[in-house]
């Protein structure tokens, strides 16, 4: 080796770049495990706390290492599994009707790996967005935030423009013909003014069912969609505003603690929880500086005699908003209610059913997914 240079060998570079190779390979069992799981991470037995953070143990596959080994059985293979004429792998049965028995092989290895809470919300979020976001409508401010602004010949040394000091050096040179050299003239510097606290941003107006119809199963749904909501604004969106409101045969808004643990009572009025949005919408979040949207979620038990009236109101919030959500959850098989069949039929109006857990993951992509068209409605079942 010659003398000043340094040769690095095999072992070295396996313990920098393979053992980065193998972290970035459990990130992505990690990811997939976590949307192969994704149903399942609501549940609230399923976050715990450690250390002070909430945290979901998902399935992870153990990983196992490439290596060669001597095949003693003699095996016509080329690495794949003995598999049968059926398609069946060896050392499984089938029992009558299909199901699989228990084989005599080994399984897979499969451990739970924890994952905080923040950590299954970055995976979850990463495809999600406002819909219709109108960036003109900026982000509320509060006085105390900063925003670049312009730039001055004096400041601190981290607020330090670059470019734009070279652009000033090399007009001097052009102008004086002087060798390029930058002096503390030319130096620039970013100037920061406060976000005006007037402005507006957007708005998010979630609406549940509390009434004795919504079962454990419906709760448990409309509650779920609603905290991934709260979880996924106030991680991306900041500085959107949410409103809670639940309503019976009567609408009231709420703070975010009732929303979540109120118990269920009373009968259905669709209308009245659409009428005290509007209201809201209309005295404290002006159309012109606000992007605004809301989702209802509800069994679809409403009042007969309230039908009528509701798809009126529902109309008028939707002409209103920039996305108005309609969700129904059905733990059987039963046929959508007439209110979700006549929102449906508007087209203005995100409707979509949700009969099983994972639909609430289902609705996150409906209602917030990037690819999403707006203002489309789904009949899926």
């Amino acid at each position: 080796m010659k003398s000043g240079t340094y040769s690095i060998g095999y072992g070295e570079w396996w313990t920098y770049h393979g053992a980065y190779h193998d972290e970035w390979r459990h990130d992505q069992k990690v990811k997939e495990a976590v949307k192969a799981n994704l149903a399942d991470l609501v549940s609230d037995e399923q976050i715990t706390v450690a250390d002070g953070h909430r945290v979901i143990n998902v399935p992870l596959p153990e990983l196992k290492e490439f290596r060669i080994s001597f095949d003693w059985h003699h095996y016509s293979s080329v690495g794949q599994a003995d598999v049968g004429s059926d398609g069946e792998e060896r050392g499984t049965t089938r029992q009558a009707g299909g199901a699989k028995a228990g084989g005599s092989e080994p399984g897979l290895d499969v451990e739970d790996t924890a994952v905080t809470l923040e950590e299954a919300a970055d995976i979850v979020f990463e495809r999600l967005v406002l819909p219709d976001l109108d960036p003109l409508k900026r982000s509320r401010g509060d006085g105390n935030e900063m925003q670049p602004a312009a730039w001055d010949k004096v400041g601190l040394k981290s607020r330090w423009v670059r470019r734009a000091t070279l652009r000033e050096a090399m007009k001097r040179r052009a102008k004086d013909g002087d060798r390029l050299e930058i002096i503390p003239w030319d130096v620039r510097y970013w100037r920061y003014d406060p976000l005006p606290a007037e402005e507006g941003g957007a708005v998010v107006v979630a609406m549940m069912d509390t009434s004795g119809s919504m079962g454990t199963f419906e709760k448990y749904l409309a509650k779920s969609f609603f905290f991934w909501t709260v979880e996924f604004l106030r991680r991306n969106y900041p500085h959107v505003e949410i409103v809670f409101l639940a309503h019976d045969v009567r609408a009231r808004e709420v703070d975010e603690e009732t929303f979540f643990h109120r118990g269920s009572s009373g009968g259905t009025v669709s209308s009245s929880v659409y009428r005290l949005a509007l209201d809201i919408l209309a005295q404290r979040f002006p159309e012109e500086l606000f992007n605004r949207y809301a989702f209802h979620f509800t069994d679809g038990g409403n009042l007969t005699s309230d039908n009528a009236l509701a798809l009126e109101v529902a109309l008028e919030l939707s002409s209103r908003t920039n996305l108005f959500g309609y969700g129904e959850i059905h733990d059987t098989d039963r046929n959508p209610s007439p209110l979700f069949q006549s929102l449906a039929e508007q087209g203005s109006i995100g409707t979509m059913l949700l009969r099983r857990k994972e639909d609430v993951f289902v609705a996150l992509e409906y209602y917030f997914g990037k690819d999403r068209t707006a203002h489309a409605h789904s009949d899926q079942a």
